[in-house]
C-alpha cells in the first residue's frame, strides 16, 4: 500500500517496488482517509506512509489507525522531513522503519529489504540513549529487573539477537522473557507494549 498526497510520487514507487520485489497486488491512497478505509479490505504486508498529507488526517494518526488494522504489517514512513523528532514519534506509534525522500534508489532498496528481514531502520540517534538511562517506574507492572531490561530494548527495536548479545544471554532465553512478559502484560502485540512503553515515559530523555 502506497499512502501520497502526489500521483507523481505514488506512480514511481509502485513501479520501482513492482521492479525490485514479488508483489502479488497493490493499492494506492492519496490521503489517511482514504488509506483506512482501503485497509479494511486489503492486508497489506508492506506500506509506505506519507506524513504531510491534506485532507485533515495526518500521518501521524494515519500510522496509528493503520497498526491497529494491520498489525502484522511493515509500515514505513517515507517523508521529506529529516527530523528526528519526527522518527521519534513514528517509532513509538508503531512504525518500522522511516525513510526519507531524497534517498537514492538503491538505498531505498536496500532499506526495504532490511525492514522486511524484520529489521527496524531509522536514524541510529534514535538508538543511543542507554537503558540504564531511561527515567522511568515500572512498579505497577508485574515484571522482574530483568524483564524489565528485555521490555525496554524490545519497545527501542532491538531483535532478540542484539537483546542477547547486549545482555549476555541467550536468544532462547529472550524468547522464554518475551513469553513471560507478554502474559503479564495481558499482550504480545509490540505495538501496545509501545503504548505501555509511552504511558511510563520510556521515551523521555
Amino acid at each position: 500500500m502506497i499512502i501520497d498526497d502526489h500521483e507523481i510520487v505514488r506512480d514511481g514507487l509502485s513501479m520501482l517496488l513492482q521492479q525490485s520485489f514479488c508483489i502479488d497486488g497493490r493499492i494506492c491512497a492519496c490521503d489517511g482517509y482514504e488509506a483506512v478505509k482501503a485497509a479494511v479490505d486489503f492486508p497489506a504486508d508492506l506500506v509506505l506512509l506519507d506524513l504531510s498529507m491534506p485532507g485533515g488526517l495526518d500521518g501521524m494518526t494515519t500510522l496509528e489507525r493503520l497498526r491497529k488494522l494491520l498489525p502484522d504489517a511493515k509500515i514505513v514512513i517515507f517523508s521529506m522531513h529529516d527530523d528526528i523528532g519526527y522518527q521519534k514519534k513514528a517509532y513509538e506509534a508503531g512504525a518500522d522503519g522511516y525513510l526519507i525522500k531524497q534517498l537514492k534508489r538503491d538505498d531505498l532498496i536496500q532499506s526495504l529489504d532490511k525492514i522486511l528481514a524484520n529489521q527496524k531502520v531509522f536514524d541510529t540517534h534514535i538508538w543511543e540513549d542507554d537503558i540504564e538511562g531511561d527515567q522511568f517506574n515500572l512498579v505497577d507492572l508485574p515484571i522482574t529487573k530483568r524483564e524489565k531490561e528485555v521490555f525496554i530494548l524490545t519497545v527501542k527495536g532491538y531483535s532478540q539477537k542484539d537483546i542477547a548479545e547486549r545482555l549476555d544471554i541467550s536468544v532462547k532465553t529472550v524468547e522464554n522473557h518475551r513469553q513471560k512478559i507478554g502474559e503479564k502484560l495481558g499482550t504480545h502485540k509490540r505495538y501496545e507494549w509501545v503504548e505501555t512503553a509511552r504511558k511510563y515515559n520510556v521515551f523521555q530523555p
